[in-house]
């Protein structure tokens, strides 16, 4: 749709087919740059997605724990800064680089369920980090718990608090 324009001033030495010129370029730029930033608004949207992973204060995925090493070791070992893995947007810590390397691979298998946040917790609709020497493996499945009890209360019913904190951890 073409807008008839008129000039909004004179300018010296410049002829008003020149102004026209000027207007248009500045009328084009403006449709074309909002129309870029309509388009790309839901682009921005999901990059500005919350990460859904339990963080310390440093911005490192479990307090630095390994999270291979439940399974290796069957015990907790807080990572090295010199075994570093880039998953999920934030940095995990592994104690060795065969731990860094098998997490690298799969980390679906090896990272807690419910983003290293507590599995008890998690059921209740709440979102609270784990204390990572506070764990079990079940069916597969590393879940972490904020307290001693939260363990203790999923020895007893695992199915029901998983099924819960995973009802939860969907609406996320």
């Amino acid at each position: 749709m073409l807008i008839p324009l008129r000039p909004l001033t004179r300018y010296s030495g410049a002829s008003e087919g020149g102004e026209f010129m000027i207007r248009m370029t500045t009328r084009r730029r403006a449709l074309v740059t909002g129309a870029a930033a309509a388009l790309l608004w839901p682009v921005a949207g999901v990059a500005a997605a919350p990460v859904r992973v339990a963080v310390d204060a440093s911005g490192t995925a479990i307090d630095g724990y390994d999270s291979h090493a439940y399974w290796r070791h069957g015990a907790p070992r807080v990572g090295q800064t010199a075994h570093v893995v880039d998953w999920a947007g934030v940095p995990w810590r592994f104690e060795t680089a065969q731990d860094a390397a098998a997490f690298a691979a799969t980390p679906d298998a090896f990272a807690p369920k419910f983003g290293g946040f507590c599995t008890r917790a998690m059921s209740f609709r709440k979102i609270v980090n784990a204390d990572p020497e506070v764990w079990r493996i079940f069916e597969g499945g590393l879940y972490l718990f904020a307290k001693p009890v939260g363990g203790t209360k999923f020895d007893a019913g695992p199915r029901a608090m998983i099924a819960k904190a995973q009802s939860h951890w969907d609406t996320l």
